[in-house]
């Protein structure tokens, strides 16, 4: 009887040890409570940022799109404003009359153009101007096409680079002969809007005729 009573308590020993395992292994509250409060700090934090970067980017797109509005809609009303004052401007009356003169050498024909045209629309704007100048009756053609930019509303602009060299013969022996030239200029301009020439706004101002005497004042 003894001895069957040490070996039950010698294995109830060994059950007790068993259960002595297990409660080491039974994970430590204040150990959970300490992860997790490790994770939550970890995920709470990473989520403000994404939520403070989307908040960011979302202000600036916001910004960026009311500007863009903002500017399309002034530059939508400077277009229109600007179309309308190019119908109602009467160009002609804001370019001086071609004058053109024979240099003393008599090999040459200079001349120039006066213009102030009016500010058109709301922005600051230019004109691309091309004046074709020829000389009637001349065999073979003398002739020649003059390019330049001139500002809107920057005030009276005098153009004095036209020149007819290489006169023709026919032109020389009117010349020779004391016989008056009737040179011919069109002018044609385009609206530049923001470095683009603008097609619809091309205008031929008409075609002049201006004449020359060549015979020396007395």
């Amino acid at each position: 009887m003894v001895k069957n009573f040490n070996s039950s308590k010698s294995n109830t020993s060994e059950v007790d040890a068993g259960d002595g395992l297990d409660d080491i292994d039974t994970p430590d509250p204040a150990k959970n409570f300490n992860s997790s409060k490790s994770n939550t700090s970890k995920v709470g934090g990473g989520g403000g940022g994404t939520t403070g970067l989307k908040s960011t980017l979302g202000l600036i797109k916001s910004g960026f799109t009311l500007a863009t509005i903002i500017v399309l809609i002034a530059a939508g009303a400077d277009v229109y404003k600007m179309y309308d004052d190019h119908v109602t401007i009467n160009l002609e009356d804001h370019i001086t009359d071609g004058n053109f003169w024979l240099t003393p050498d008599k090999n040459s024909i200079v001349g120039d153009i006066g213009f102030d045209i009016p500010k058109m629309g709301y922005f600051e704007k230019s004109i691309d101007t091309l004046i074709h100048l020829r000389i009637l009756e001349s065999d073979p053609t003398t002739e020649n096409d003059f390019t330049f930019e001139y500002t809107l509303g920057s005030g009276e602009m005098i153009y004095d680079k036209f020149e007819l060299n290489n006169l023709d013969p026919v032109t020389k022996d009117k010349i020779d002969k004391g016989e008056p030239l009737d040179i011919e200029y069109t002018i044609t301009i385009t609206i530049i809007y923001l470095g683009v020439e603008l097609g619809p706004t091309t205008s031929e101002i008409g075609t002049k005729v201006t004449t020359i005497q060549t015979t020396s004042e007395s």
